[in-house]
């Protein structure tokens, strides 16, 4: 038995961290394309998803919520619309698809999940 003063490895789950995981999980983003919602949270994402993710866009799912934030281009849009639909039940969708059929010619209005927490995306 040691009575060592260095702290222990393990770390300690408090209902603080848990919180934290939880609300990580949630977070996420919506799109209103053409009057349809597509959201996705983290917690929907699985690791073939975040890695098809990454091979189609070169983003991660924090980068393409950033790119979201930040420079909302069609490819970010499909990016979402794409993962929307393969947790939803087209998980062999090919990101092409998706991506040849939104131009800038779509209706389109963005909100993080966060911020819509009734389900409602703002007005534009």
């Amino acid at each position: 038995m040691s009575n060592s003063k260095r702290p222990a490895l393990q770390r300690r789950q408090t209902r603080a961290s848990e919180a934290a995981r939880k609300a990580e999980l949630d977070a996420g983003i919506a799109v209103l394309v053409d009057g349809e919602r597509y959201e996705v949270r983290m917690g929907d994402l699985s690791s073939l998803d975040a890695a098809a993710l990454r091979r189609a866009t070169g983003f991660s799912f924090r980068g393409l919520m950033t790119a979201a934030a930040t420079d909302p281009d069609i490819d970010v849009i499909a990016g979402i619309v794409w993962l929307s639909r393969r947790i939803n039940g087209e998980p062999l969708l090919d990101y092409t698809e998706v991506a040849s059929a939104i131009g800038y010619d779509v209706e389109i209005d963005l909100a993080d999940l966060d911020e819509s927490a009734e389900g409602e995306l703002p007005e534009a």
